[in-house]
């Protein structure tokens, strides 16, 4: 139930974003640059079992299909959890100063002393609202489902709500 629940709240947002983004600019490499983002939050949101979530992850620039920015991160837990992941992503800016992310990953999922999500192949899908400074990097907040796609026995999913800053790659190494 809880899975076909965020299931429909993901496709109305998608729906809602794409009808609306006709007079909006979707970023790719031309005018977005490669960024790191550090990550936090709670992983298993709402539920008894909830912990901290950790994540890094490497966006980067150059855009597949003009639109589509490749992704790979790792998240961790405190309850000892790890997800390494890969995807695209789609960043669709607001004007000046405002962006939306969609992104969908698979990857290898370890459940470490938290809740078993039924498979050792985890997809990761979410949505991000982000302020974006002029200096290109963003503040945002995320919420993401993971889930292994009923390639399990099992499959209980979880819910995260984290808070992300992006930094461009560039002024790492200038």
């Amino acid at each position: 139930m809880r899975v076909k629940f965020w299931g429909v709240l993901a496709g109305m947002a998608a729906f809602v974003v794409a009808g609306s983004c006709q007079a909006q600019e979707f970023t790719n490499s031309s005018n977005d640059s490669a960024q790191i983002g550090f990550s936090t939050g709670i992983f298993n949101v709402g539920e008894d079992d909830e912990a901290t979530e950790f994540r890094l992850d490497y966006r980067d620039n150059h855009a597949l299909l003009d639109f589509l920015r490749p992704i790979a991160g790792v998240m961790v837990t405190s309850d000892k959890a790890v997800h390494g992941y890969g995807g695209v992503m789609a960043d669709i800016l607001w004007g000046d100063h405002f962006a939306t992310s969609l992104y969908t990953s698979v990857g290898a999922f370890h459940d470490g002393d938290g809740e078993d999500l039924g498979h050792w192949i985890e997809f990761r899908s979410g949505i991000e609202l982000a302020y974006h400074f002029d200096n290109q990097s963003r503040v945002g907040l995320g919420f993401a489902h993971i889930s292994n796609a009923n390639l399990g026995d099992e499959n209980p999913g979880a819910e995260v709500l984290s808070l992300t800053y992006t930094i461009p790659v560039g002024s790492i190494f200038n």
